[in-house]
């Protein structure tokens, strides 16, 4: 349902613990009501925000919270906090006629829409006091222009969000002013069930093609099926009857093998019974033989054991005997080895005595050796050091004669070098003479010509270089035009865009300054109604930036003073802000105040805790200076806090004002705190800014200027520069041409000079170095001749002194020869006697030792020979025991013997007893065993049959669900038709062919096997599919119906929201034409469709023309303009 009436209003709007309104406020609005003004933080945006919550607001955040409980009341320092917030919202001026006319029944004339909200999440929604949904409500504001977004609620600053808008977003407005948006909500409803209607006759012509399709595999499928059930009906009475035949041929041999199985179980017993007797007899001749055979085991095991005493002892005599051999040649041993180890001892102890008396005479030689070495050792010691230093001085004259042998040698093949080479330059310097005067006659004609070829090479080349030079130069000019021109054109916009955006802020700041924004109305009205009122103080004062926050808390609601000269103005603006009920101001009389100081303050005193007099730091009018004494004379601001609290301590008259705006006056009353407003809402902020902003456009747009005439100088010259640049490139390609030809004949030429000049340059060099060398050799061949001389002279004098020397050295080393000879043979000698001697220590060691090891010997075999004796008498006592055990042990075996013989006898007549008793009995056994293997044969083919008789009962079971007991026999008629196939009918008597009958089956089970695999439940399912098909295709056809009746309904919303949005848009564009210029006293406006072929979606483009101004876009307005440009919007869509 929808109020489809225009001429509806806000009538009422009662709210309970919503936001500030803790307590239940009802707000009747009269007719004629259009807005709510009031002083900061009285109200006026939660009134908005309950009737947007009311109509349905879902965004926390539109509503200014972060979650939707903060709209509850949360409670003061004296209240609670609320745990509902309601608000009703009732609506007035509806025709119930005219809504029933529309179908939508409600009866009344006036609607209350209630919401109530709770802060476990819980929330309730009313029309007229009835429980309903939030859509309902959606729904009922739909296209009247009052939803939760309205354009009717036109929030602080948001008046020219209409005009900033996209063409495409700007159109919504239109259309809810239109009434069409519960059309377009109707639209999309359609749009959207067209769509699914559209999604499922796709679905369903799918979901028909597959059923049509599966109905032709499925009447095969059910044909088949039906074959099977005729088949498999036939073959289960068939089989069932041939079975019950079977089952009944089995039974009677199962009867049959019972009885025989029976007549075997009476045989078995009876011979079981005479071999029960029979083993009875044997068990009691097999006790009798066993105990005959325990006497015999007796008798032969104590026969056996005095048999082995017997030659245990037989063996120990012969082993004692042995024994007593062994001991005495071990005694014999001993006495030989105690002999032979007393004479071996005495051998070596003559032996150790002579070698004693050898070591000593041996020691005594050694040291007499020793002192005739030494003795040797000094004299050829004193023979080698004269030897070495005469030896040193042969070899240094040896080492002279070599020197001057090689120096002479040196002189002498010098001088012929020099002879030799004197005679080869002179015909040397007659050839190169003459090869060098050629040479430079050749130079001198060539060197004409180069000079010549590359005078002319030069020019061209000048000429070249000079083009280059231009082209270079025009192309790095035109690359730096081309940077600085891009940078440029990047800088030009940037401050353009600097430029905009810093206009746009002042103009905001100007308009919020015009209309004075965050004065008081009372204060607002004293100043537009009286000419009296000078301005506010915040207008008188000038504040540095820094100290803006500190000066704003400070002087607090001062900074709107309204200043007036005299009492009188002050009383007049009084009495008409009373009298018209419109607010109230402070304001200050100049004459009241004039002349009266406050005492200044020592800024000296401050700097301890960093403060500075606030009143030195705020510029003013003159006329005002007084009022400001008063108002900012005993203030001081500080960094802190805590700076303000050490001021306080010492300064207790003072007030205290941080930089953040933190308050502590002499009273000891602390201010602060921090909202959540901005710098435009700032009085002295905004002035501040706005000079600044100011004088940045000021330079800003100075700059813009000069780089605008710099971009425009520099495209000129880039166009003339690219001109010129092309044709001198043009001249230089044909000059480098001609200069890489005439550059290649230069240096072929200079290739030419160059080889000549290093022709000539090699002549001259070895002309002068022969010339140097022949005047050189002269010289040096004087100096070699006179050095000859005297190297000859040495060599003579040297030579008599070398054979001095080498007589006397001759004469030495002979004598150090026969010195050294005596030496090592007198070393040898010592070295033999050493040797002698360390042979003679080595051996008495030895002997030593084995005298000690023979001592040792003859101790351990005297007591070896001690214990052998105590051995033999011990052996010769066991060999006499032994004997006599011996006779005995033979005495009570051969008693033995004739007992065991006794016992055997006995033994063997009990074996044949027992042999005759087990040769009864086996012969029974043998019959109850043949017995027993005809019986086991038939039980085997008992429970065959009967387990067949399981089977066939089983299988029967399993594949007919009957119990085969149950069928009732019947009489079957075999007959065989044309084609040889089988035919079986049931008849009242008469035989039948069990074996035809049996064919007839495995005939019909085959066929069955042919058919393979059958879907039994096709012929349901054929059956369910073709009632699916049949309801599918009615579907599909309804469907087709709905596409095509939601078509017409969307064609039918689209023509009317056509003429709606036609007309609602003319009278919205004349009303818009007459207002703008009404605002603007002249000018002219328009509203454009940016589609006029598509008037249900095209965007709407706004332009104005204020007086003086071209048609142009509303968004290169300035601000100012901007926003009366959106009111007289407003006020034409309000119009219509």
């Amino acid at each position: 349902m929808a109020l489809i009436r225009r001429d509806v209003y806000l009538k009422n709007l009662t709210a309970l613990g919503f936001k500030s309104f803790a307590d239940k406020t009802s707000l009747d609005f009269q007719p004629g009501v259009t807005a709510i003004v009031g002083p900061n933080g009285c109200g006026k945006s939660n009134v908005s925000d309950s009737i947007r919550w009311v109509l349905g607001e879902q965004s926390a955040k539109a509503l200014r919270g972060s979650g939707m409980v903060d709209v509850i009341f949360n409670g003061t320092d004296q209240r609670k906090a609320l745990g509902m917030a309601e608000v009703s919202m009732t609506m007035g001026g509806i025709d119930t006629d005219q809504l029933k006319a529309a179908g939508v029944d409600l009866p009344y004339n006036e609607v209350t829409v209630t919401r109530r909200l709770f802060r476990d999440g819980g929330s309730d929604y009313f029309i007229n006091k009835v429980s309903c949904r939030l859509k309902d409500i959606q729904q009922l504001f739909m296209g009247t222009g009052m939803g939760r977004a309205s354009y009717g609620i036109m929030a602080q600053g948001n008046i020219t969000q209409l005009i900033s808008s996209k063409p495409d977003d700007r159109r919504l407005v239109f259309e809810e002013a239109a009434g069409i948006t519960r059309f377009k909500t109707q639209k999309k409803e359609a749009l959207r069930k067209l769509d699914y209607t559209e999604q499922n006759l796709l679905r369903v012509s799918d979901t028909i093609r597959e059923v049509k399709r599966q109905i032709g595999s499925l009447q095969r499928q059910a044909g088949k099926a039906r074959r099977y059930k005729e088949f498999i009906e036939e073959l289960q009475n068939l089989e069932s009857q041939f079975a019950r035949h079977q089952l009944g041929e089995i039974q009677e041999t199962v009867r049959q093998c019972e009885q025989a199985i029976s007549e075997f179980k009476g045989k078995s017993d009876d011979f079981t019974g005479t071999i029960e007797s029979e083993e009875a007899l044997i068990n009691q001749a097999r006790q009798q033989r066993g105990a005959i055979e325990k006497q015999v085991n007796d008798a032969q095991e104590k026969g056996a054991n005095l048999q082995a005493e017997l030659e245990r002892l037989e063996s120990r005599i012969q082993f004692s005997h042995e024994r007593i051999q062994e001991l005495d040649e071990h005694v014999a041993k001993a006495h030989e080895d105690i002999a032979q180890a007393e004479q071996r001892r005495s051998d070596a102890e003559q032996e150790l005595a002579e070698m004693q008396a050898k070591l000593g005479d041996a020691d005594n030689g050694v040291g007499d050796m020793r002192r005739v070495v030494d003795e040797k050792q000094a004299a050829c010691n004193a023979l080698e050091e004269e030897l070495g230093q005469r030896e040193e001085t042969l070899r240094q004259a040896q080492s002279e004669s070599y020197s001057v042998a090689q120096e002479l040698t040196r002189v002498r093949n010098e001088i012929n070098s020099i002879d030799l080479q004197k005679r080869g330059n002179t015909v040397r310097l007659e050839k190169l003479s003459s090869e060098k005067t050629q040479l430079e006659e050749e130079e001198a004609k060539l060197r004409e010509r180069l000079g010549q070829f590359s005078s002319d090479v030069e020019d061209r080349k000048s000429t070249a270089q000079s083009h280059r030079g231009t082209v270079e130069e025009r192309q790095k000019r035109l690359a730096e035009l081309q940077e600085r021109l891009a940078k440029l054109t990047v800088e030009l916009d940037d401050l353009l865009r600097f430029q905009a955006e810093k206009r746009s802020r002042l103009n905001v700041l100007k308009q919020l300054q015009a209309s004075n924004e965050g004065v008081s109305a009372g204060v607002q009205a004293a100043i537009k109604e009286s000419e009296a009122a000078l301005g506010l103080l915040a207008d008188k004062i000038r504040v540095p930036g820094k100290y803006v926050a500190a000066v704003e808390a400070a002087l607090g609601r001062h900074l709107q003073l309204v200043i007036t000269r005299q009492a009188t103005d002050a009383q007049s603006i009084l009495a008409s802000l009373s009298e018209g009920k419109k607010g109230r101001a402070d304001i200050v009389a100049l004459d009241l105040i004039s002349g009266s100081m406050q005492p200044s303050i020592d800024a000296a005193k401050l700097d301890e805790f960093g403060g500075v007099p606030a009143l030195g730091q705020v510029g003013c009018d003159v006329d005002v200076q007084p009022l400001l004494d008063r108002l900012l004379g005993r203030l001081v601001i500080v960094p802190d806090l805590d700076a303000a609290m050490r001021g306080r301590e010492q300064h207790r008259d003072l007030d205290f004002v941080t930089s953040a705006g933190e308050l502590l006056s002499r009273h000891g009353v602390f201010s602060g705190g921090r909202g959540n407003g901005n710098a435009s809402a700032s009085l002295l902020a905004r002035k501040n800014e706005i000079a600044e902003l100011e004088k940045e456009l000021e330079g800003v747009g100075g700059n813009v200027d000069e780089q605008s005439r710099e971009k425009g100088d520099m495209q000129a010259e880039q166009t003339a520069l690219q001109g010129g640049l092309q044709q001198e490139q043009t001249e230089l390609r044909q000059q480098e041409v001609s200069i890489a030809s005439s550059e290649g004949e230069l240096k072929a030429l200079e290739n030419s000079q160059r080889v000549l000049a290093q022709k000539i340059e090699s002549v001259t060099f070895e002309l002068e170095s022969l010339s140097g060398q022949e005047s050189e050799g002269s010289g040096k061949r004087d100096s070699l001749a006179a050095e000859l001389v005297s190297l000859e002279e040495r060599e003579v004098a040297n030579n008599t002194l070398l054979g001095e020397v080498t007589g006397v050295v001759e004469g030495l080393r002979g004598k150090r020869d026969v010195a050294n000879a005596a030496l090592t043979e007198v070393k040898v000698g010592l070295a033999s006697e050493e040797q002698l001697l360390a042979s003679f220590r080595r051996q008495l060691e030895p002997l030593n030792v084995r005298i000690g090891e023979l001592k040792q010997l003859v101790t351990q075999r005297r007591g070896d020979i001690e214990a052998a004796e105590n051995k033999k008498t011990q052996t010769e006592k066991d060999i006499s025991d032994s004997t006599q055990r011996i006779a005995a042990v033979r005495t009570e075996r051969e008693q033995s013997s004739g007992k065991i013989a006794g016992l055997l006898s006995q033994k063997a007549e009990a074996d044949q007893k027992v042999e005759e008793r087990e040769e009864a009995l086996r012969s029974i056994r043998e019959e109850l065993s043949s017995s027993q293997e005809r019986r086991s044969k038939l039980e085997v083919e008992l429970a065959q049959n009967n387990m067949m008789a399981e089977n066939l009962c089983e299988r029967i079971q399993e594949k007919y669900q009957i119990v085969l007991q149950e069928v009732e026999a019947e009489c079957l008629k075999v007959t065989e038709d044309d084609s040889g196939s089988i035919k079986v009918e049931v008849v009242v008597d008469g035989e039948t062919d069990w074996e035809r009958v049996g064919e007839k089956v495995d005939e019909l089970q085959e066929r069955l096997d042919r058919m393979g695999p059958v879907n039994l439940v096709a012929i349901e399912e054929y059956k369910e599919t073709e009632e699916r098909y049949t309801f599918l295709t009615t579907q599909y056809d309804d469907l087709v119906k709905a596409k095509e009746q939601l078509l017409e309904v969307i064609e039918q919303i689209n023509v009317e929201t056509t003429e709606m949005f036609r007309a609602t848009f003319e009278k919205i564009r004349a009303n818009f034409r007459e207002l703008f210029t009404e605002v603007f006293e002249g000018g002219k406006a328009d509203l454009v469709l940016v589609d006029e072929e598509d008037v249900l979606n095209s965007g709407i483009e706004i332009v104005a023309r204020p007086p003086g101004k071209k048609l142009q876009s509303i968004t290169l307005l300035s601000g100012g303009e901007q926003t009366m440009t959106a009111v007289s919007l407003l006020f034409s869509i309000y119009q219509v």
